[in-house]
């Protein structure tokens, strides 16, 4: 179950023609007829629990619930005597997607190839778009797919032919791109068989297929930033760095915004485990307005209960609700661990949900957040190895990180400061490298002072995130626990930020 996107939503880059060319992907389009022309016999039955719409629309959905509608139409058809149909809804222009809901193929029993085929047509507008199985196994994701271009009320069939591991969850998708608010198409005969015979048993030592598999996209392209730089469908930049911030208590930041002639990057926000709907609803609204939004959540059992699998159903329903958010979406699971208890359970749940995260959603980022200070100057068992979870589970890793000048405590004002650049970065960028993830800063923040004494600190941090190979920064524009005078409420300290904020990308 995943959303996709164009470059002002989700959407895998295309790469059929290639893809053609070294005779890695079959891909076969006819008119009229739901069958396709030479099709080879299935090995197994019929996968697909209700590909013909005949009586309703029982496991299938659309990715965004104000964008994009989805109707049983009893008056079109391609086979039988009903079909789904899907419009673009709302004002703007956007993709439309037909999801499967659960995924088709919840674990292929053994390695095998398969066949997906559906029928489409369009109400008369002219449109492109994909049939699209997506092959997820833990954090790795293969987008099979093949491409059809739509013109008058003629139907379509598309067929795909793909090979698919063991193990592995295979999810159908046909979606349109780009359009226009009321463009409208039709959906009939979808189905998945299995082309060749699934042992019970594995097979001794590998046997070679005759065809080679498509090659997966690595990083499928979400879109582009508005410095036109490419993002990932989870939302991680190629280049730039988003900027933003978190604004008062989960605050609508639209007038903060307004104050700094710009949009935010990226907007922290933070969530009790009870707050899912609600948290839901503000994700959709950054996205909406060009912000990634970044979600730390409290979590509703313990760390321990939660490696164990008790809060697996809370999980997995709040990661496909963000799934249908319509376009990139951070989150983070107890952010700030530190000496909140055996830090060994964090680490477990994180190993623990990560995957949860990627096999339920292809828009959410797992994140992970910690203080910064804690890992390299703190005791051994926060070091960054020791929190780690594994490679390939964590998609960014934040660092809440201040400058402490102006800081009053015990009654002594700090006068040293904080230099990311001197302090934490070689650190970071050298781990996050290692180990394949990227980075940013969760919180940070400069005092009234600090703004005062040295006013290029904030300008001075984003260029040297940018140099280490950092991804994001969000501010914390908060007096919520907050010990030092963070919060931007002076007009030069506004016009420091929004320097900062004009030279950053946000989602186009």
């Amino acid at each position: 179950m995943a959303n996709d996107t164009s470059r002002t939503a989700r959407r895998s880059t295309v790469l059929l023609a290639s893809a053609l060319s070294a005779g890695l992907l079959v891909a076969t389009l006819t008119g009229g007829s739901a069958a396709a022309a030479g099709a080879a016999p299935a090995a197994s039955g019929e996968l697909v629990a209700n590909g013909s719409f005949e009586k309703s629309l029982t496991g299938w959905r659309t990715n965004s619930r104000t964008t994009q509608s989805l109707w049983r139409s009893p008056a079109v058809s391609a086979k039988g005597t009903a079909s789904a149909k899907l419009s673009r809804t709302g004002s703007s222009t956007g993709n439309v997607v037909l999801n499967d809901k659960p995924n088709t193929v919840i674990s292929v029993p053994t390695s095998g190839r398969y066949r997906a085929t559906v029928s489409v047509r369009s109400a008369g507008q002219s449109m492109s778009g994909q049939l699209r199985v997506r092959e997820v196994a833990g954090a790795s994701v293969t987008a099979h797919k093949t491409s059809v271009s739509l013109k008058g009320t003629a139907w379509k069939t598309v067929t795909l032919d793909f090979a698919a591991a063991k193990g592995a969850s295979l999810d159908v998708n046909v979606i349109m791109w780009k359009l226009k608010p009321g463009a409208t198409f039709y959906v009939d005969a979808v189905s998945l068989v299995r082309t060749d015979a699934p042992t019970s048993t594995p097979t001794p030592g590998p046997t070679p297929d005759p065809t080679p598999d498509p090659t997966p996209d690595p990083t499928p392209t979400g879109g582009r930033l508005t410095n036109d730089c490419a993002y990932s469908l989870r939302g991680l930049p190629e280049c730039g760095v988003l900027f933003g911030a978190a604004v008062g208590s989960n605050t609508d930041p639209a007038s903060f915004e307004s104050q700094l002639g710009g949009n935010l990057g990226v907007r922290r926000t933070y969530w009790g485990a009870s707050n899912s709907n609600s948290s839901v609803r503000v994700a959709a609204d950054d996205v909406a307005n060009r912000r990634v939004p970044w979600l730390s959540y409290k979590l509703p059992y313990s760390w321990a209960e939660m490696a164990d699998g008790k809060g697996d159903a809370w999980a997995v329903d709040l990661i496909r609700q963000l799934d249908e958010v319509d376009g990139p979406v951070w989150v983070a699971f107890h952010h700030e661990p530190e000496n909140d208890g055996d830090i060994r359970q964090w680490v477990s749940m994180q190993r623990h949900l990560a995957p949860l995260v990627h096999r339920n959603s292809d828009n959410v980022a797992m994140t992970m957040v910690v203080t910064g200070w804690h890992q390299l100057y703190g005791e051994s068992q926060y070091s960054l190895d020791n929190i780690w979870p594994g490679d390939g589970l964590v998609d960014l890793i934040g660092f809440d990180i201040y400058n402490q000048y102006g800081v009053v405590k015990d009654g002594k004002t700090n006068t040293k400061g904080t230099d990311l650049a001197d302090s934490y970065y070689p650190q970071i960028s050298a781990f996050a490298k290692k180990h394949g993830v990227e980075w940013g800063l969760g919180e940070t923040g400069f005092t009234d002072k600090a703004a005062q004494d040295d006013p290029q600190w904030l300008q001075r941090t984003y260029q040297q995130t940018k140099a280490w190979g950092g991804s994001a920064i969000a501010y914390f524009n908060t007096p919520l626990n907050s010990i030092g005078s963070w919060v931007i409420t002076t007009p030069s300290k506004t016009d420091l930020f929004a320097d900062v904020l004009k030279a950053s990308p946000t989602l186009r």
